[in-house]
């Protein structure tokens, strides 16, 4: 097993702050962006949804490459996989900056999707490698907590960037980032899945360990749930920068603090759920409460959109409801997910990570493009994907309620 130069204990939180750092080069990935989606149409004289595939398509190769990142790290082992993700990540930001077309700007930002995938997928399995579920949740709850802080400022950053330089500065700050992380992976974080604990490759094993993580029971219900939370998140992530920029008119600089107020409210949340399951509450009680939170949130938006006095209050005070939802329910539904299958970790880590990210760039991309910068549009997208976590939530509770069935 590798020894580096500077380890960090396993489980210590500054293990856990250094998972989150590896997590929050994606999150830049996509917030620092955002204010730069309108000046891209400008740029490059596209439409809006066009824009939008820049989010999109970095969110489709990143959720596609984690179908093969999770198998490779249960074969070779975490670290490789991390480091190399990190690598394809940054030589692939200093060719988005270079980009002379809209079309070169989307292939590279597919291929900078693929290096970045390979980062939550081994991060959530070297949790699952060496924490027990409960554990597990706490330390995810803490983890996006801490990641939360990215979204918060990397509009702002963003914005900056903008006035100050030009599109183009943004991704080249997304490359030294990534520069900096491996660094960081190299120097002090230690493999945590050892070689006899390996999966020996197999043309089928792929396959075969999608097949089990599927067919467990226990796995399908919080996977629903962080799908649809996902869903209406990414919906926010994509289309905040037309709904406040343009029907609510809010300047950049005031966009960044508007999504930092989201950003802000999923900390709350992730350290709430961090203290409830401290306290001894089980993951089962958080999805049930988070996902209740979604879906007053979503009631709130649905009457705040349609209200016309209520203006930008009645969009982002729901959103901010909302948010703070998704930070109780999210990492304990990822982790009652994963509680089944331990023995396959980063398959399994692999196919959550697949699933949420297809349904929140497939939710980004037609929110935006059939409800453009209609805050209507967006609230019945977000109330619909509230009622779904609901009511999965609801389910499980149920099914776990239930006493088993006599032999």
């Amino acid at each position: 097993m590798y020894r580096p130069r500077m380890p960090t204990e396993i489980g210590s939180t500054r293990w856990v702050l250094t998972l989150a750092a590896m997590t929050a080069v994606i999150a830049l990935s996509i917030d620092m962006s955002l204010p730069a989606q309108p000046v891209l149409v400008r740029v490059f004289a596209i439409s809006s949804d066009t824009a939008q595939l820049n989010l999109s398509m970095f969110m489709i190769g990143y959720a596609v490459a984690q179908l093969f990142v999770g198998y490779l790290s249960d074969v070779v082992g975490r670290r490789p996989v991390l480091l190399g993700g990190l690598l394809i990540f940054s030589v692939t930001a200093v060719a988005s900056a270079a980009s002379t077309s809209i079309e070169m700007l989307l292939v590279f930002r597919t291929l900078q999707g693929i290096g970045g995938a390979a980062v939550p997928v081994v991060t959530r399995a070297m949790i699952r490698d060496t924490q027990p579920a409960a554990e597990a949740a706490r330390l995810m709850s803490t983890m996006l907590a801490t990641l939360a802080i990215s979204p918060m400022i990397a509009p702002s950053i963003g914005g900056v960037m903008l006035d100050v330089f030009n599109w183009r500065a943004i991704f080249a700050t997304l490359a030294v980032a990534g520069l900096v992380l491996i660094a960081v992976a190299h120097l002090t974080l230690t493999e945590t899945l050892s070689v006899e604990r390996r999966l020996v490759a197999s043309p089928g094993g792929i396959v075969r360990g999608f097949a089990t993580f599927f067919t467990t029971p226990g796995t399908r219900l919080p996977l629903l749930i962080g799908c649809a939370t996902f869903a209406a998140q990414f919906a926010y992530i994509a289309n905040s920068p037309f709904v406040l920029m343009e029907e609510y008119g809010v300047s950049t600089e005031a966009f960044g603090l508007y999504f930092g107020a989201t950003a802000f409210a999923l900390m709350l949340g992730s350290l709430t759920g961090s203290r409830m399951l401290k306290a001894g509450r089980p993951p089962l009680v958080l999805i049930v409460t988070g996902t209740t939170i979604l879906i007053v949130g979503g009631a709130l938006l649905t009457i705040g959109t349609r209200v016309d006095g209520l203006g930008i209050t009645g969009f982002i005070v729901p959103m901010i409801v909302f948010f703070f939802g998704s930070g109780i329910s999210g990492p304990s539904a990822t982790a009652l997910s994963l509680e089944p299958v331990a023995h396959i970790a980063g398959t399994a880590s692999a196919a959550i990570g697949f699933l949420t990210m297809f349904s929140g760039a497939l939710s980004g991309w037609l929110t935006t493009k059939i409800g453009g910068s209609d805050p209507k549009i967006f609230a019945v997208v977000v109330t619909g994907m509230g009622a779904v976590a609901w009511v999965t939530a609801g389910t499980a509770a149920l099914r776990r309620r239930r006493p088993p069935r006599s032999p």
